[in-house]
């Protein structure tokens, strides 16, 4: 039986700032975790009315990296003697994407490829280090010398990290999602969280579960049923070819008529090229790679298991993990795949929210 006049240790909350917050997936799992998110910032003015009307809690500021001073985030937050600090660092991942073809060529350098050595001219100007820091980013950035420079200033100012390639579909989010996540902490050990999805632990979530109870729709249409539940029109031979597309996984390879192939892979040959482009999602798997074109038919896996048409924005936003009360507000379709296909799963930082909260409690 527990003393009396023995005194409980204060409860210390996690108070965080989501630099490059984006729509406000990582806030949004964050928050599902018990972390307190006061602050998301973005230079991309399009994310503030989704971020604004789905994390009503938090503050966003439409600001350049480069113009971010860390004295002026921490008095903004207020945080009070117990609280700790997470820095959540999700930097724009497209510079250093394999999809992004100018990556190679020197003569297009991204200025967002310095956005961690901003980071670090931030912290530096922090009158209090952060107590935890969460990034991510694309497999492969770590060979990166920006990676590699936020790496050793994370050691010299002696925080314990850890990082490396996972997979968002090992924790719960119905996509196969390939990424770089590098974790630190000021005053104790930490190690990335175990997988709670995959062989021997519980099932992968499909698709077929992700989008379980949605209205069927048709290319063009929408649904008044359920919020964002609209997709692309189709012209005639995409209708076509998602006819001629087997239902659950089929791809392009499997066309008979000569007609539907693009000219570029009639020259390299049915069966070469980007083989996912007008395919179908398969029911009974997690998605593809979520993109920033993830509604449209043209850029990837991204038609209906069974429905001929692509996948509509609800279809993209459960499969990123949000729940169906997370509205998108444009200003279009396009604008909406942009903000889902870059944001990071919910599911996902839900799971890594849970775990700095449980190391508090260690």
């Amino acid at each position: 039986m527990r003393s009396k006049n023995k005194k409980m240790a204060p409860k210390r909350m996690i108070v965080a700032v989501d630099l490059f917050c984006g729509a406000g997936g990582l806030t949004k799992g964050l928050t599902m975790a018990g972390i307190d998110v006061r602050l998301g910032i973005d230079a991309d003015e399009s994310s503030r009315d989704v971020y604004e009307r789905n994390n009503k809690k938090a503050t966003f500021w439409c600001k350049k990296i480069e113009n971010i001073k860390g004295k002026e985030i921490l008095e903004f937050i207020n945080l009070k003697q117990n609280d700790l600090f997470l820095l959540a660092v999700c930097a724009p991942c497209q510079p250093f994407s394999k999809r992004n073809k100018k990556r190679l060529d020197k003569n297009h350098l991204d200025e967002r490829k310095n956005l961690l050595t901003y980071v670090i001219k931030i912290m530096k100007g922090m009158p209090r280090k952060p107590d935890f820091i969460f990034a991510e980013n694309v497999p492969g950035f770590e060979r990166n010398p920006v990676f590699v420079e936020f790496e050793d200033y994370l050691h010299r100012l002696e925080f314990a990290l850890d990082f490396g390639v996972v997979n968002a579909a090992d924790y719960g989010t119905p996509q196969s999602r390939k990424r770089l996540i590098l974790i630190a902490r000021n005053d104790d050990f930490i190690e990335m969280p175990k997988p709670s999805h995959g062989i021997g632990l519980k099932p992968f979530v499909t698709v077929r579960e992700a989008l379980k109870g949605l209205p069927p729709t048709k290319a063009g249409g929408a649904s008044s049923k359920v919020a964002n539940h609209y997709c692309r029109n189709l012209t005639e031979i995409n209708l076509s070819r998602l006819a001629e597309t087997p239902k659950s996984g089929g791809s392009r390879t499997d066309w008979k008529s000569e007609n539907l192939f693009l000219d570029c892979h009639k020259r390299l040959g049915r069966k070469e090229g980007h083989k996912d482009v007008y395919g179908r999602m398969d029911w009974d798997k997690p998605a593809p790679t979520l993109t920033t074109r993830c509604v449209s038919l043209s850029n990837g896996r991204f038609g209906h298991p069974s429905q001929d048409r692509a996948i509509s924005v609800r279809e993209a936003a459960r499969l990123q993990g949000f729940p169906d009360t997370y509205k998108f507000y444009g200003p279009g379709i396009d604008a909406e795949a942009r903000h889902i296909g870059n944001a990071v799963p919910v599911t996902l930082a839900k799971a890594f929210g849970k775990h700095f909260v449980k190391c508090t409690k260690e």
